[in-house]
């Protein structure tokens, strides 16, 4: 992977660029190369001076000129466009002009995180050094400017804990602030994982007993109920052997 992945920043919004800022900061392959609060600048700029722009962070309601536009004036100058906004209406226009990633706002720093990693893995990456099953995830967890890295093949089970879920792995406990239903959202094209309860997604990796509604997982314990279980034991069906002998 190329030693530092160059980012620009476009928008009318100082404060929403202050935010994008810590972002990218959290991130150590990510560099600032510039920002930019007038759009107009940021076209002349762009095209006469700036070399060639890894990562484009780019709002898309701008006075003077809207993302839309100056996104295609300068494609040609641009590896990867993230536009950042407050309003959905333009995401078919977005991935219109190929971009990688529409966030809204206020970004959240898990979202962020995401959109880079799948750039970073994508584009940045030697192609035979990807990571398929072992993808790893960075955690926030509370502590100002800390970013905790898990292995998801780690992850034994999820579970619901108010505004917050845990993450149970083999050597650690990890409570984040995100939803059950956003982490379905992040694991639902890992067929290892499968929410079995209002409460639990599990990683069948870990399985090692099922009894009733109950889910052995090494040392731990999940529960499964409806309408939850469907999908799990349709699983469990296709994994059990039966003698097909009368």
């Amino acid at each position: 992977m190329k030693s530092t992945i160059k980012c620009v920043i476009i928008d009318d919004d100082q404060f929403a660029i202050d935010i994008l800022i810590d972002h990218i900061q959290e991130i150590s392959e990510l560099e600032i190369q510039s920002t930019f609060t007038d759009p107009i600048l940021a076209l002349t700029t762009i095209l006469q001076h700036q070399e060639s722009i890894d990562i484009l962070f780019l709002d898309v309601d701008m006075p003077k000129l809207s993302g839309i536009d100056l996104a295609e004036n300068i494609r040609k100058k641009v590896k990867n466009i993230i536009f950042t906004t407050a309003f959905s209406d333009y995401a078919i226009k977005a991935f219109d002009l190929r971009a990688k990633h529409y966030l809204l706002k206020p970004i959240e720093l898990s979202k962020f995180i995401e959109a880079i990693r799948e750039i970073i893995s994508d584009d940045f990456q030697p192609r035979e050094s990807k990571m398929s099953d072992n993808e790893s995830y960075y955690l926030r967890t509370g502590e100002r400017g800390k970013l905790t890295r898990v292995d998801k093949n780690e992850i034994i089970y999820i579970q619901a804990a108010m505004n917050y879920v845990d993450l149970q792995t083999k050597d650690k406990r990890y409570t984040i602030y995100m939803t059950m239903k956003e982490m379905e959202e992040v694991l639902k094209d890992d067929d290892r994982f499968f929410r079995v309860h209002k409460s639990y997604i599990i990683n069948t990796d870990y399985i090692s007993q099922i009894r009733g509604n109950t889910i052995e997982l090494g040392k731990y314990q999940a529960l499964m109920t409806n309408p939850y279980k469907g999908d799990f034991l349709s699983y469990i069906d296709q994994k059990t052997l039966i003698s097909k002998r009368i």
